[in-house]
């Protein structure tokens, strides 16, 4: 059964993926460029940011109520900075 539900998640992604260019450098994605993104690229942007910030902090956990507030305080931290670095705010964010 979850081998079934893993290739069902697959597929749903492989399909519902946004069409960012086929590389993107995603430190340099500012705070103004992330409120541009349709949803879904936001969340894919997000969900990306979240696993890079648990890899730097070698943490395996996904919580998504801990989630739900780190995207509540990046976004806070963005609109005091718009122009920073969504990777940036997400630091100012964790560390402050």
């Amino acid at each position: 059964m979850k081998k079934l539900a893993l290739s069902a998640m697959a597929a749903w992604l492989a399909v519902s993926a946004p069409a960012f260019a086929e590389k993107l450098d995603m430190s340099t994605v500012t705070c103004t460029q992330l409120a541009a993104m349709n949803e879904d690229e936001i969340a894919w942007y997000l969900i990306w940011l979240d696993g890079w910030l648990a890899g730097q902090a070698d943490n395996t956990m996904l919580d998504i109520d801990e989630l739900g507030n780190q995207i509540d305080g990046i976004g806070k931290a963005c609109e005091a900075a718009p122009e920073s670095s969504v990777i940036n705010a997400a630091k100012a964010y964790l560390n402050g």
